[in-house]
């Protein structure tokens, strides 16, 4: 009789399991369709952090690149070592960041359903967990950016379900792919590891006896540092880190700016996209859902095994506590607690929907026969309708999955740029210098998307880079501009038929930010060469000749 129960919830499980599997293939299907619909799409993160890989399928591109040096740098190693395996496998970065996200989500999927299971053995609340993870993980752009920190949440469900099931060698071996790949979710995972070794007896706070906690503590230790040092010895070129009094005064960091981080407001401690300690833009009703999981469940009095999720809220809640301490020499705090906090909301609003399907079971068998048939009927058309409106919800959103997709236009304008040698250096302000050198693998000499300031040693430079450049393209001083090209060694030079005036730059992006000392002259004098230098050009756009230029202008 009992092998019998057993093997009728082995089969429920897994029907569950397949149908959480289903939606999310749907939701990957989804995100594939959006990732390929067009032949000129990159997203908006990937503009950083994927264009320097083409040196995997050519090393020859980007020569003496700082751009492209500086962000291969600071790209952790598994990172890197995923993406290099790609290449040698036949496959582009640009195609293998838009096929990824598709197979991360389907690994989350699976993970979040075997961690419910291990902190609550529902096959039903699990399936809800797994559904709404999904939800919350395509509603932003982490996943779909194929960048590192879209890796942290199926390595860190993978650490938590190797923890709980009590897999030493699995759990170490995701804390060093941690760290390889996304570190901050190694601290947060190190923390959890420390926190293990507390326990409450007795009215107060004791060590644990279990030798096996502390061994798997330091071996964690030991292989977070080891797995560190890669990471922290590329970057250090790059060191120091900016410091918050210098961040303050940059007006990059302010609302608005091109790495906005300092806003007013109670959203900077709660919910900012940098600073916040929780993720914004939840749906409602999950929330709704995950804050009721606790008088649930006790209402209900099952057994959770709630504690490594509290360990779990808790060393992220330092870490990110930690991170505002010491800003910004452990980054950006939001990147210690926000993707967690999903995972937590995702799993309580699970729960709390699976406990909602067993108390209708409860009533539904406390019914005569008669009535039971009329509740089980009014009870499938119930879930029926709540697993509709879950699932139809975040088609009433309007980018689901998050389209933050960049499109490349003019296409013909890229193909143009790729057909010149690959030490080409190509001056801009136009919004075409980010997509430059993922489209057309060619070097440019500063663009807005790729002016991060973290690391001063990069930034002063780009800075610099930057300002010269407005300086140039807006004086009427023909000897600036020449002096400008021979300054960089500038091969081409992108700009729009309509001259760009002072005012005009103001307004863009991080240009805008930094050309508060730069003056227009009565007429650029850049504009005099848009006949004779022209190199190709279309209703909008013409590429001159930079070293054409240098020569008309007499020394």
């Amino acid at each position: 009789m009992q092998d019998g129960f057993a093997a009728a919830n082995h089969v429920t499980t897994r029907r569950w399991f397949i149908a959480a599997l289903a939606v999310a293939l749907f939701y990957s299907a989804l995100a594939l369709r959006l990732a390929f619909r067009a032949p000129y799409l990159v997203q908006d993160d990937a503009r950083q952090h994927v264009f320097w890989m083409w040196r995997f399928v050519d090393p020859t591109l980007f020569p003496n690149d700082l751009i492209a040096d500086y962000f291969q740098a600071v790209a952790p190693a598994g990172y890197k070592l995923l993406y290099w395996i790609f290449a040698r496998l036949g496959v582009d970065p640009l195609t293998a960041s838009k096929i990824l996200p598709a197979a991360i989500g389907l690994v989350i999927a699976w993970l979040a359903f075997r961690l419910f299971m291990e902190l609550m053995p529902d096959p039903r609340g699990a399936f809800f967990g797994s559904v709404f993870l999904g939800q919350l993980i395509w509603l932003k752009d982490d996943v779909i950016s194929a960048t590192p920190r879209a890796f942290v949440c199926p390595l860190f469900l993978g650490f938590l379900v190797s923890l709980l099931r009590g897999r030493i060698f699995l759990c170490l071996v995701t804390v060093a792919l941690q760290t390889l790949i996304y570190p901050q979710a190694a601290f947060v995972a190190i923390g959890i590891l420390g926190l293990r070794l507390i326990r409450w007896r007795d009215g107060r706070f004791s060590f644990t006896s279990e030798r096996r906690d502390y061994i798997l503590f330091f071996a964690a230790i030991v292989l977070f540092a080891a797995s560190l040092l890669p990471f922290a010895s590329s970057t250090s070129q790059f060191n120091p880190t900016i410091t918050a009094t210098q961040a303050r005064a940059l007006p990059e960091f302010q609302a608005h700016g091109r790495s906005q981080f300092f806003v007013s407001g109670p959203s900077y401690w709660i919910d900012a996209p940098r600073s916040g300690l929780l993720p914004n833009g939840n749906p409602p009703h999950i929330i709704a859902l995950a804050l009721a999981a606790p008088a649930c469940l006790m209402s209900a009095r099952r057994k959770f095994r709630r504690r490594v999720l509290l360990q779990a809220a808790l060393a992220a809640t330092a870490m990110w506590a930690a991170a505002h301490l010491f800003l910004f020499k452990l980054h950006l705090p939001g990147r210690y607690s926000q993707w967690l906090f999903q995972i937590v909301f995702a799993i309580g609003a699970g729960a709390t929907l699976g406990l909602i399907c067993e108390r209708m079971e409860v009533w539904r068998a406390r019914l005569d026969q008669k009535n039971a048939t009329l509740a089980a009927r009014a009870s499938r058309i119930a879930l029926l309708v709540l697993g509709a409106a879950i699932l139809i919800y975040p088609h009433l959103q309007k980018n689901f999955p998050s389209n933050s997709y960049v499109a490349a236009q003019p296409t013909e304008l890229y193909e143009f740029l790729r057909t010149q040698p690959k030490t080409t250096l190509i001056a801009t302000l136009r919004t075409a210098g980010s997509l430059i050198p993922v489209f057309a693998q060619r070097s440019v000499l500063v663009s807005a998307e790729h002016a991060i300031p973290y690391h001063k040693r990069y930034y002063e430079t780009i800075r610099r880079r930057g300002d010269d450049l407005l300086r140039a393209h807006l004086s009427s001083d023909r000897h600036q501009l020449r002096a400008f090209i021979q300054q960089y060694n500038v091969d081409l030079i992108l700009v729009g038929r309509e001259p760009l005036t002072g005012a005009k730059v103001r307004k863009s992006r991080w240009f805008g930010e930094i050309a508060q000392g730069s003056q227009t002259g009565e007429r650029p004098v850049l504009l005099d060469f848009n006949d004779t230098c022209k190199i190709w050009e279309n209703k909008s756009l013409i590429v001159l000749d930079a070293h054409r230029i240098e020569q008309m202008i007499q020394p």
